[in-house]
């Protein structure tokens, strides 16, 4: 499964440019260490919030290289969805170097395909604990049995999570959050009529805002396989009735929900909305820490209301991969190690609410990580799954965010919906077809490409 030539002759002309912006990016955004003679310096890129980027400068790395002191790490915090063309980048200039790199899973199919990767399978044990939740333990199962090796390992996991205005729910006479979507739907018909607040924000930005459909995509994608459907063909049954289902809600989203996106959760502190669809856990900690007035008494926090065909979740977050080429592979693999330690991934559980991948950093947790750790266990009791790493997932992003726009923002009649769908269902079987072959665009068009339940 191979890129066209047309593609890769694209990805060669602008490889100058996109070279001097990653050099802007690491001026502007990086964590710069102090080397000493002897020392090796590793660049270590990843794509943060402004949170996590600050706990990872000032804590994680710091702790790092006093324990190496032979090790430096200059980090590199690249903007939303810029890791997937840094890394083609960098390898295709011969720039690797000393890199590593925390690649959202959706995303690992865009380096992977085209052979930008390195084969980790012989110096995976040097990195990965033995110690690894299930999910995680078979997510690389299925790599190794799909990909015949281990390319990418996990670093963080994630699940979205439902957050609420627990006062303002109470206020409407709802005693509890909704549990199916059914309830959903009425309980914000209910706050409506009650308050006159439209209730939910949704991660509506779809291709606007400079969020390129991922939000929107992700959100959506959820959606999807919880009403039974397969998002990546668009237009089976269940994709429909998701879509169905959102036209009627999105009469109860707030005004502002064509902005939502990732990083929108301010309003439900201040009242604009009561209901925030599918957030990251780390909101929690941003919502509780002071700034908004919020604690466990007005803010709750659970898996989200189930579909009509499963409760299953989707399981986002990061792997760790090595670009092909680089050097100073055991300093990669020392820092690898350490990210993946026990004391690491329990220190992102407690502080940054990502669910860790190593199993013994459960042990001996701080009561105050309760709260979203109950949500967690909800939300991975319901059953997960991770999208299939296909290498044309930011394409779907673009169609299914366009889908949103024109059903949902734009507000398609309610019986058009079905063949909207459709229409992207063959955009992008032509897609597949004219940037892979049709061999591919037919398996895609058969469903073979869906969603992983692990």
């Amino acid at each position: 499964m191979q890129r066209t030539s047309s593609g890769y002759a694209a990805s060669v002309i602008v490889t100058a440019i996109v070279v001097a912006i990653i050099f802007f990016f690491i001026g502007y955004y990086s964590h710069s260490p102090t080397t000493t003679p002897g020392t090796t310096t590793i660049t270590f890129y990843e794509s943060l919030a402004p949170a996590e980027q600050a706990y990872f400068t000032n804590v994680l790395i710091p702790e790092f290289e006093a324990q190496y002191p032979n090790i430096s790490v200059q980090f590199v915090n690249l903007p939303s969805g810029q890791p997937p063309s840094t890394i083609a980048t960098l390898v295709q200039a011969n720039k690797v170097g000393a890199s590593i790199v925390g690649l959202d899973n959706l995303a690992v199919g865009e380096d992977l395909f085209p052979g930008y990767l390195m084969n980790l399978s012989s110096i995976v044990s040097n990195m990965m604990p033995s110690t690894l939740i299930s999910s995680a333990a078979n997510m690389v199962s299925y790599e190794k049995q799909v990909f015949n090796g281990v390319y990418f390992i996990p670093f963080r996991s994630n699940i979205p999570l439902v957050f609420y205005n627990k006062t303002a729910f109470t206020n409407a006479g709802i005693t509890t959050p909704p549990a199916t979507d059914t309830q959903l739907l009425t309980d914000a018909q209910t706050i409506y009529t009650k308050t006159g607040v439209k209730a939910v924000m949704f991660q509506g930005a779809a291709n606007t805002g400079g969020h390129s459909g991922a939000s929107t995509g992700t959100e959506l994608y959820q959606w999807m396989v919880q009403d039974g459907g397969n998002p990546f063909v668009f237009n089976d049954t269940g994709d429909i009735q998701a879509f169905e289902f959102l036209y009627n809600l999105s009469a109860y989203f707030t005004p502002g929900y064509t902005g939502g996106y990732w990083g929108s959760y301010k309003g439900l502190a201040t009242g604009v909305y009561d209901y925030l669809d599918y957030q990251w856990p780390y909101v929690y900690g941003i919502l509780t820490n002071g700034t908004y007035n919020m604690n466990n008494n007005n803010l709750g926090v659970y898996g989200g209301p189930s579909g009509t065909s499963n409760d299953n979740h989707l399981l986002g977050g990061d792997v760790l991969v090595i670009p092909k080429g680089a050097t100073d592979i055991p300093a990669l693999e020392t820092f690898a190690k350490f990210l993946l330690s026990p004391t690491a991934q329990k220190q992102t559980l407690v502080q940054l609410s990502w669910v860790a991948i190593n199993s013994q950093a459960y042990q001996n947790l701080p009561s105050n990580t309760s709260v979203v750790g109950a949500a967690l266990n909800q939300s991975i009791s319901g059953g997960v799954f991770l999208r299939d790493p296909t290498p044309w997932i930011s394409q779907w992003n673009v169609y299914a965010s366009d889908a949103f726009t024109q059903i949902i923002v734009d507000h398609a009649s309610y019986s058009q919906i079905p063949s909207i769908l459709s229409s992207y269902n063959a955009q992008m079987y032509s897609y597949i077809a004219s940037n892979y072959n049709s061999s591919v665009a037919n398996k895609y068009e058969a469903g073979y490409y869906k969603p992983i339940s692990i």
